[in-house]
C-alpha cells in the first residue's frame, strides 16, 4: 500500500479498473471516509455528495470544483489542504463522467488513491486507514463485478449500506471501539429488501426488528424510518 501514496501509476490501475459510470459513486464513497474524523463537513463538500447521487447533476460538478477550490486557496492548513485536493479530483471525475463538453484532464482520477491514503496518514488512525484502503481497493478485491455495470453498482449500494448500519444506525453504540464488522451479518437481507422494492415502512420495522429480537436492545419505530430513508436514498 505505501507504493500507492507516492506512486501515479499504480492509482491509474486502480483507476482505470473502475467502469465508468460507477467511478463517481467510488470517488464519493473514498471521501466520504473522512466525514467523521472532520469537526464539520464542508458545506462545499456535501453539495458535492448531493451532485454525485444523482447522474442527472453530475454536470453541476464542474461549478462545484470551482467552489471546492475557491475553498481551497482560502485554506490555510497544510493538511487540510490534501483533504480538499482530493474533493477537487473527486468534482472532476464526477464532471467528466457527465459527457459535457470541456471536460477536466483525463487522469484526474489517478490521484486520487494516492491523496485519499496521504490525508489518511495525517489524521493517523488504523480504523480510518483500513476503510480507506477497503474502498480504494473494493473492485480490485471484487475483480468479477467489472464487466457488469449492474453489478459494480450494487456493489457501491452494498457498501453504503454498510455505512449506514456503521454510522448512522448502531443501536449499540459501539462504532467508536468495536471492529468493524459488527453489524455486516445484516447487510445482506437489508440489501435485498431495497432491491427488492421494498418502502421505508417495511426496512424501519425490519431495523426495528433487528434491535428489539436480534440484538435485544429498546428501539423506536421513528428512529429506524430515518435510517431507512437514508437507506432508499442511496
Amino acid at each position: 500500500m505505501d507504493k500507492i501514496k507516492t506512486d501515479i501509476k499504480i492509482g491509474q490501475q486502480i483507476f482505470e479498473n473502475i467502469p465508468n459510470l460507477v467511478r463517481p459513486n467510488w470517488a464519493g464513497l473514498v471521501l466520504s471516509r473522512f466525514d467523521k474524523y472532520l469537526k464539520k463537513v464542508p458545506v462545499e463538500i456535501g453539495e458535492l455528495y448531493e451532485i454525485i447521487e444523482d447522474k442527472n447533476k453530475w454536470k453541476l460538478a464542474h461549478k462545484q470544483f470551482t467552489k471546492i477550490r475557491m475553498l481551497n486557496l482560502e485554506n490555510s492548513d497544510k493538511g487540510f489542504e490534501m483533504y480538499l485536493r482530493l474533493a477537487e479530483k473527486v468534482a472532476k471525475i464526477t464532471y467528466n463522467e457527465s459527457g459535457e463538453s470541456a471536460p477536466f484532464d483525463s487522469d484526474s482520477g489517478f490521484a486520487i488513491p494516492m491523496f485519499a491514503l496521504n490525508y489518511s496518514d495525517i489524521i493517523d488512525d488504523e480504523n480510518l486507514y483500513q476503510e480507506v484502503k477497503s474502498t480504494i481497493l473494493i473492485f480490485q478485491r471484487n475483480k468479477g463485478f467489472k464487466n457488469s455495470i449492474t453489478a459494480t453498482t450494487d456493489l457501491i449500494v452494498y457498501k453504503k449500506i454498510d455505512d449506514i448500519l456503521w454510522f448512522n444506525w448502531d443501536p449499540i453504540g459501539i462504532n467508536d471501539v468495536a471492529p468493524r464488522d459488527e453489524y455486516q451479518s445484516y447487510i445482506p437481507e437489508i440489501f435485498r429488501m431495497k432491491k427488492d422494492g421494498a418502502d421505508r415502512m417495511e426496512i424501519g420495522k425490519k431495523l426495528l426488528d433487528l434491535e428489539t429480537n436480534t440484538i435485544g436492545i429498546p428501539g423506536t419505530l421513528d428512529e429506524c424510518l430515518i435510517i431507512a430513508d437514508k437507506i432508499l436514498a442511496t
